[in-house]
């Protein structure tokens, strides 16, 4: 019973978020559209998510995100750190992985649709 209750006890408390900037070799970011289950529905985003008790790090967490929402495998090692813009918010880079990006696949969970553009791309996407 008390498990149940935590919820609503710690639903106002910011959460810790890793996300994942990718960018490839024809300098595109990988970008997804989030599905209708997360509250941020239709929004187009970097993969990345909470960061769970599970995760040893943060940059854990962003990778594990990143294999979740994109099916990339990435180093720690091969994560760079960018910055902290909002409280609890921490972003990444990456240009090394491992995976396929299938941007025809629309089984995730999470998204909805994925795909890589370019920085001019993304003024149209915004």
């Amino acid at each position: 019973m008390k498990d149940k209750w935590n919820i609503f006890l710690t639903e106002k408390e910011l959460k810790t978020v890793g996300i994942v900037a990718c960018l490839d070799d024809k300098q595109r970011f990988l970008i997804i559209r989030r599905s209708d289950i997360d509250d941020r529905a239709g929004r187009w985003t970097l993969p990345g998510g909470h960061i769970d008790d599970e995760d040893c790090t943060i940059e854990d967490g962003a990778a594990r995100e990143l294999y979740e929402e994109a099916n990339l495998k990435c180093e720690i090692c091969d994560l760079t750190y960018l910055g902290q813009p909002k409280p609890e918010k921490f972003y990444f880079l990456t240009t090394k992985w491992s995976g396929e990006v299938n941007v025809f696949e629309k089984t995730w969970s999470e998204r909805s649709f994925i795909e890589w553009f370019n920085r001019f791309d993304l003024i149209i996407v915004y």
